[in-house]
């Protein structure tokens, strides 16, 4: 099959990633202005002139609601907590502790869904310089918990961009959301996903997850440390074919930069809303760690009979170059690829939810991942 056919997708999917009424929705917006304009209203009305008092409340009290209105607006738009359920995760992650965690440890039976996954806010211990141990949130799909299940999964690598946090792909990437509409419907098989905090246990930065010369080595971290507890942890596909990484915006050019980098350790890579070269500062001032952190010039490096499956995602509101510049590399290098542009969305949360099932579903065919 040619890597540029239509990508077949259920139709249900779109209205199960929108979010709740309270942060999904524009009701909260406009009942927000609302209500500003009822109060600066009634104020002037109010008989025979308000104190000074009253009138300085009553305008602090609007513009708290229009501000409030602003954020709840940015945040609709954006797509990053579409839903109380995804805040209440961002939360945790921002308060994260160490903790330990039995993934193995089964749903109890009340409480488990044919048609949906569990989530876990997990710990990753790290053995790479410079990161810490971090947080991650973890996917496991309904198949997972049936009673007596030996089977193995292949596992998604969702990796958050710049600045985020481990919560983002559960939160405004609704991988958990959009995996269970994949499965349910047939067309992707259970996949467990993980996603790793790729902050070094500094607070979300514009730091790209690579190595960073004299800093913290998140590439290394994330091949190695969380490969390694997952594999260890969960019952994963073990071995190259069954493990993909998937970026967003900085992610991407983790993905990327890691992936083609390491085929070894992931069959294949969905970059969502692709760059061609790093901007992380510390790397880009070091020659040597700029050239292993280019895309292109890690391809160049690769044993040329290596074939990893490559899905680029672009956002209808950026220029299509970057990708387009990765495609003909990708390409000249014999790897199978694809380039899909989609009009109408833009640099955010909500164009990578929309995009990540495309990909998903592409690669899981490019890397022959079927239904049990």
């Amino acid at each position: 099959m040619s890597p540029d056919a239509p990508i077949d997708l259920p139709t249900t999917l779109p209205g199960r990633v929108e979010g709740d009424l309270l942060l999904g929705s524009p009701v909260p917006v406009v009942l927000a202005l609302g209500v500003a304009v009822v109060l600066l209203v009634h104020t002037r009305r109010a008989h025979r002139g308000p104190t000074r008092r009253r009138t300085a409340a009553a305008v602090g009290g609007a513009s708290a609601l229009v501000a409030l209105a602003a954020v709840l607006g940015v945040n609709l738009w954006v797509g990053y907590l579409p839903s109380v359920q995804t805040a209440a995760r961002w939360v945790q992650t921002r308060t994260w502790t160490p903790h330990a965690t039995s993934p193995e440890v089964p749903a109890p039976p009340h409480a488990r869904d044919p048609r949906h996954g569990r989530v876990l806010h997990v710990t990753v211990p790290s053995t790479s310089p410079g990161v810490p141990d971090s947080p991650a949130w973890v996917y496991l799909p309904p198949q997972y918990d049936r009673p007596g299940s030996t089977a193995r999964f292949p596992v998604v690598y969702a990796l958050h961009g710049a600045p985020g946090t481990a919560a983002d792909w559960f939160a405004g990437g609704r991988a958990d959301a959009t995996v269970d509409e994949l499965v349910a419907t047939g067309h992707l098989p259970p996949v467990v996903v993980v996603a790793p905090d790729l902050n070094a246990g500094a607070a979300p930065a514009g730091t790209e997850p690579l190595d960073v010369p004299g800093g913290p080595q998140l590439g290394t971290y994330l091949r190695t440390d969380v490969v390694a507890w997952a594999d260890r942890t969960l019952r994963t596909r073990d071995e190259p074919a069954g493990r993909l990484v998937v970026g967003m915006s900085a992610g991407s050019l983790g993905a990327l930069v890691t992936g083609l980098g390491h085929p070894d350790v992931f069959g294949g890579v969905v970059a969502l809303m692709p760059y061609a070269a790093p901007d992380t500062p510390a790397v880009v001032a070091d020659p040597r760690a700029a050239e292993r952190s280019t895309p292109t010039s890690v391809l160049r490096r690769r044993d040329p009979a290596t074939v990893q499956p490559v899905f680029l995602g672009v956002p209808g509101a950026e220029s299509p170059a970057a990708g387009q510049a990765l495609a003909r590399a990708l390409r000249d290098a014999h790897q199978p690829t694809t380039l899909r542009v989609y009009p109408g969305l833009g640099h955010t949360w909500v164009g990578a939810r929309t995009m990540l099932p495309y990909g998903l579903v592409w690669c899981a065919g490019q890397l022959g991942w079927v239904a049990p």
